[in-house]
């Protein structure tokens, strides 16, 4: 019904009003919204925007005057209203937002935007306002806008029809009222719009206050009637026009959103709400959060137009507003619309190909080796022979997660105060034929040393297996001595091994060093990363990527079968690998449903420059046999090292590194760099030793206990943390981020502050029944209900006949 005085005083007087709200806020509180916006329709309802509608042809033909609700026979008469919800998520409450407006606004004299009438809404989480509109501002939904941005709100977009309705409130609930809002009737403004929203036009005409235009589902509005066909149809619909101006450096929207359905198809039934938030949380970057604006872009799309044209919609597709409107974490431009963005040639200056990535990458591997070149010695320099420059930084890597493993004997104490040993993954990733062979060669030759000593017990299980088959084959044969498995020491271990054979490698990889017994570490070199990503699929390696996470911490891993070759034990895990392999190998071994698993984190990551077309150096045989022959040497050299490492200014220098990155991400607050930097300094630890170790080699009088940490040491790992940092970080960064922002729309916990605990928070810790009625806004009856209640649950004790004291700062409920 239009807003008469005398029917809104009827209707808020009247004691079944105040019951019925109060029972809607019970519900509310409670998080029973099925029951609240059912006790809410039993609320009266008003309409503030329109005085009276045109005579409208009906089915039984025309009717009376003031008799069929509808926009398109609606009289304006200057009113605007605006509906502020779920304001508790914004650490707020209707009554701090309604303080908050300007004193100068409720002067209708002299303020072209003031305040006719302010109130609670009847979930007791909501402003309504009802202010005047300037039509030099515009329409209604313009009006909106430029006092939601004022007001720092969202206000409900579904409010600029004209036939909205406002359920109404109990007398305690009206914080504000001008009387002269019952009268008013402004005909410029009718005359200026009121044709527009007759003919179905209700979109804001400007576009000035974007900002503020965002659209919260109102808990507590009745959306409005609308003509069959109108282009404002449903929740407030804005019309196609408008849309079609938003884009993103050039690109439309339109544009965007075809490609992303392409590659997503639509929404199944049921699901349309989940999609769109998924949708939200990837497009934010590019609206900077402004819900408002996605809004717009998603009423674009095809499938939601249909969509909003079922019954019921209008208030699913609210709901997911009010959801994407409460979103108030980060945001970037993720991997998959990066993507298309690339694809439909977008002019945004910081999107980069596949290709422009790749060189970045190539220029980082310059821009590393520019910095550590200086300072490199010993067991790398023929480590990076042969190696391009912008490559030799992979090379220091993979090198030093060789010599690391051959050190398997030492031990450094770390800076938690716990005995570390070294267990590096390292992992060198580039397009095929872009040079990743070095790390072969570094193998084939390093790691000659640990293959040299596993040949005997290889060659006794091969004897082994020959033997067991012989038997097999002849009665003769059965009939002598068992055979005994032979159980030495084996820890170079190919992709392709199987579970039972790891196990019984890690249990037999063991030596006694100074009375205890040291587990000693397995290794696995690999150059295809594909090759081991499809023995995931097979017997081969099923279940070892537990091992892998395991293995940085060496933590224990529990074997228990039945069958007679199982290994029954708890094995701590040493496993170091090096693994080769393609971009594309690389996301098919760490995607999205793995990325926070922690093994991205546990790995140190090169990216190999990209030589499209050029040609490979030339190089010589007698220069490569002088480096395979010193490379082996080095590896024999670390094969015979064990002891204590002291490296005690080592660990000092990366516990300050790791320190700046902890205040860094502190002050960007960067998630990802302080999820990355805690195993950082392990490697920046662990590639620096062997040049620390490797300067005793000649020196017989030297051993372990000799060994010092220089300044070149200190900077040589401040160079090498930063590149782990950086390639973990341009891998699986945005990884990282779009999955715990996935998580957070996933899981989250519903967050309210309940009427009761805002009205508590209100008194001070000693009062008056005067001042509670003063402070509550509620009747005396209602404050006399309310104080016996908290008394009775021990919030407050009655020091006297009507004066009370908080016994609790604060309530939760």
């Amino acid at each position: 019904m239009p807003c008469t005085r005398q029917c809104f005083n009827e209707i808020t007087d009247d004691p079944e009003t105040a019951k019925t709200i109060q029972e809607c806020r019970q519900l509310y509180a409670a998080g029973d919204t099925k029951r609240y916006h059912a006790r809410k329709q039993k609320l009266p309802m008003f309409i503030f925007m329109t005085d009276h509608f045109l005579p409208n042809k009906g089915s039984k033909g025309k009717l009376p005057e003031n008799t069929w609700r509808l926009q398109t026979a609606a009289v304006l008469n200057g009113l605007v209203m605006h509906d502020y919800d779920h304001l508790s998520q914004k650490g707020t409450t209707p009554v701090k937002v309604f303080h908050s407006i300007p004193d100068h606004w409720f002067d209708d004299k002299t303020c072209r935007t003031a305040i006719m009438y302010a109130g609670v809404t009847p979930s007791g989480d909501g402003l309504r306002l009802v202010t005047l509109a300037d039509p030099d501002r515009g329409n209604i939904a313009d009006n909106q806008q430029y006092v939601a941005t004022c007001l720092g709100q969202e206000c409900d977009e579904a409010c600029k029809n004209a036939d909205r309705t406002s359920f109404a409130v109990d007398r305690d609930s009206i914080l504000f009222i001008n009387e002269s809002i019952f009268d008013y009737d402004n005909k410029e403004f009718d005359e200026k719009y009121s044709n527009l929203y007759r003919g179905a036009h209700s979109a804001a005409t400007v576009t000035s206050h974007d900002s503020a235009a965002v659209a919260a589902g109102s808990a507590d509005g009745q959306p409005a009637g609308q003509p069959d066909g109108a282009a404002d149809e449903g929740a407030g619909g804005r019309e196609q026009g408008v849309v079609e101006e938003l884009e993103y450096y050039g690109t439309s929207f339109k544009a965007i959103n075809d490609a992303y359905a392409a590659k997503f198809g639509v929404p199944a039934m049921g699901k349309r709400h989940k999609y769109l938030l998924t949708m939200a949380g990837r497009y934010r970057a590019l609206v900077e959060n402004n819900s408002g604006k996605l809004d717009r872009i998603f009423r674009q799309i095809p499938w939601v137009q249909d969509w909003l044209k079922e019954p019921g919609a209008g208030a699913e597709y609210q709901r997911v507003l009010s959801d994407i409107a409460a979103y108030k974490g980060g945001y970037s431009v993720g991997p998959i619309v990066k993507s298309i963005l690339v694809g439909l040639g977008c002019n945004d200056p910081d999107l980069k190909s596949e290709d422009g990535a790749a060189e970045e990458l190539s220029g980082a591997g310059r821009t590393f080796w520019s910095r550590l070149e200086r300072y490199v010695a010993g067991p790398y320099l023929p480590a990076i022979a042969g190696v391009s420059d912008e490559n030799k930084v992979g090379a220091v890597m993979a090198a030093g997660a060789m010599y690391c493993t051959l050190m398997t004997r030492c031990h450094y104490l770390h800076y938690d105060g716990e005995l570390h040993r070294m267990n590096p993954q390292v992992y060198i990733i580039g397009d095929p034929a872009s040079g990743k062979s070095f790390a072969d060669r570094l193998d084939r030759n390093i790691m000659a040393a640990m293959r040299y000593a596993d040949q005997p017990a290889r060659d006794a299980e091969e004897r082994y297996k020959k033997e067991s088959k012989a038997r097999s084959t002849s009665s003769k044969a059965q009939k002598g001595e068992a055979l005994e498995r032979p159980e030495g020491m084996i820890r170079y271990l190919p992709a392709r091994t199987s579970n039972a054979i790891f196990y019984r490698r890690a249990v037999n990889a063991k030596e006694v060093i100074n009375g205890e017994v040291m587990p000693l570490h397995l290794y696995t070199f690999d150059s295809e990363l594909d090759s081991t990503i499809t023995a995931q699929s097979g017997g081969s390696w099923i279940g070892k990527h537990d091992l892998e996470l395991k293995a940085f911490h060496n933590e224990l891993s529990g074997v228990d079968y039945a069958n007679n070759d199982s290994v029954n034990q708890l094995i701590p895990i040493y496993w170091n690998q090096v693994i080769t392999g393609t971009p594309i190998s690389l996301g098919k071994k760490i995607t999205m449903r793995n990325v926070n698993d922690g093994l991205c984190s546990r790995m140190a990551i090169f990216r190999m420059a990209s030589h499209n077309f050029q040609m490979i150096g030339r190089s010589t045989a007698a220069v490569n046999h002088e480096q395979e022959v010193e490379l082996k040497a080095w590896g024999f050299y670390f094969e015979g090292m064990k002891g204590e490492l002291k490296i005690g200014r080592l660990i000092d220098h990366v516990y300050s590194l790791c320190e700046q990155s902890a205040m860094e991400a502190e002050a960007n607050n960067d998630k990802v760099l302080d999820f990355l930097r805690k195993r950082a300094v392990f490697y920046a630890t662990w590639f620096t030793i062997p040049q620390i170790v490797g300067r005793l080699r000649g020196q017989k009088d030297k051993t372990l206990a000799d060994i010092e940490v220089t300044d070149d040491d200190l900077k040589f790992a401040t160079v090498m943390y930063d590149a782990v940092l950086y390639y973990q970080d341009r891998f699986f960064g945005q990884m990282l981020q779009d999955s715990w922002e996935n998580a957070k729309r996933e899981f989250v916990p519903r967050q309210r502050t309940s009427r009761n605990a805002e009205l508590y928070t209100l008194l001070p810790d000693t009062f008056s029944k005067k001042e509670a009625i003063e402070k509550l806004g509620i009747s005396d009856t209602a404050t006399n209900q309310q104080l016996g209640r908290w008394v009775q649950a021990g919030y407050l004790e009655r020091v006297k006949y009507g004066v009370y004291k908080k016994l609790i700062k604060e309530i939760t409920v």
